[in-house]
């Protein structure tokens, strides 16, 4: 059994532990994601089903160490030769911080001495350290003396999920917009719809979700494929069982608006390289024209904070405004979901939200409000 540890985006460590009960019978949870005990097969399939996890951390080692000396002789302890092969390259990443070892770097140099004199001592030839495709990573968790190693089982963050072809600057991370869409409790079957669809993250997770996609379906590979335990075989049935597992609902309806040609175009191309592009429908439209198809349903909106893209404030405020007033008039019967950092901007809304869910957009803090849309609510 491995003891795991699985990184999420800070305030969905819940909803990363509701999203995989499918799959496991306890976990914990803890700061930044959750931790418990998995075989390979489950590691295998978390890395392929998690919506909302980053990085599949498998924990090696832990050690206390009160200088650098205790530090290199701990990490050399350990049968590197035996996780590590001499052809293989590798990369060290390091969190937190201590006042023992200020310096990460230093840090991090000091333990890949260590790794590597073990490994050239039993095998007589040493890996290589590469910083852009290594086969094998190594992510150190330090608090002080305390010392955390893991081997990481995913690689490149599961968030990517591999149908994007752009990038768009002001992007949301697709494991926070899978997050989300499961605090609004979405049915699947009601409409969704997205009238600042940006990149179109939040409706092409919806898609991935309402059709059980397998999100790891769409990746090429994973840092676990480069183990000297990986099992081709079990990684490949465990494939088929999940495509076998989707479900194509042809009723639902899932639409994306926004302003910006550029940003239609990434996302028909996004939804096109996964063959959803009959399920979503993107549409180049200003918010202040929109008007639902459908008398109920989730509508979601991830507007500018003011923060990365530059925005006047007096012109956020009416843009904050523009949305409220939206909701109030055309969206009657439609719960409402309004993802911001701008707490100022949102009273301009004019609306009380029902409940204010805090969570992290990267260093932002942000909140997810709900605002059911009903008959003769609208002061209060």
């Amino acid at each position: 059994m491995h003891d795991c540890y699985l990184t999420c985006p800070r305030g969905l460590e819940k909803q990363a532990q509701i999203d995989l009960l499918p799959l496991l019978k306890s976990s914990i949870i803890s700061k930044g994601g959750i931790q418990f005990n998995a075989d390979k097969e489950t590691l295998y399939n978390i890395n392929l089903h998690s919506r909302i996890g980053m990085h599949l951390l498998v924990k090696l080692f832990d050690f206390n160490a009160s200088d650098e000396n205790i530090l290199y002789n701990k990490v050399y302890a350990i049968e590197w030769d035996k996780i590590i092969s001499p052809k293989q390259t590798f990369i060290i990443k390091i969190k937190g911080r201590s006042k023992i070892f200020p310096n990460n770097n230093y840090t991090v140099l000091k333990i890949k001495d260590a790794i590597v004199d073990q490994i050239k001592k039993s095998k007589f030839s040493r890996p290589s350290i590469d910083k852009i495709n290594p086969d094998i990573i190594i992510s150190i968790f330090i608090n002080d003396d305390n010392i955390i190693i893991y081997q990481d089982s995913t690689g490149t963050s599961l968030h990517k999920r591999g149908y994007r072809n752009k990038i768009h600057r002001a992007m949301l991370n697709e494991s926070l917009a899978a997050g989300l869409i499961m605090m609004s409790n979405w049915n699947k079957l009601d409409p969704f719809y997205d009238l600042m669809c940006g990149s179109g993250t939040l409706p092409i997770e919806a898609a991935l979700m309402a059709n059980n996609i397998a999100p790891g379906l769409l990746r090429d590979n994973f840092a676990f494929q480069n183990w000297n335990d990986y099992e081709e075989n079990l990684l490949f049935k465990l494939q088929q069982k999940a495509k076998e597992n989707i479900k194509l609902n042809p009723n639902i309806k899932i639409y994306g608006f926004d302003i910006a040609f550029q940003n239609i175009a990434i996302s028909l191309s996004s939804i096109k390289s996964i063959n959803l592009n009959k399920v979503v429908t993107f549409k180049k439209q200003d918010i202040k024209d929109f008007q639902p198809f459908d008398k109920k349903g989730v509508i979601m909106i991830n507007p500018p904070y003011g923060e990365r893209l530059k925005h006047n404030i007096d012109t956020l405020k009416e843009l904050y405004q523009l949305i409220g007033n939206i909701l109030k008039s055309r969206c009657t019967g439609f719960n409402s979901y309004i993802f911001t950092s701008n707490l100022d901007a949102v009273k301009s809304i004019g609306l009380r939200a029902k409940t204010r869910i805090p969570l992290k957009n990267g260093q932002l803090d942000c909140r997810l409000l709900h605002y059911p849309i009903k008959h003769g609510n609208y002061n209060k």
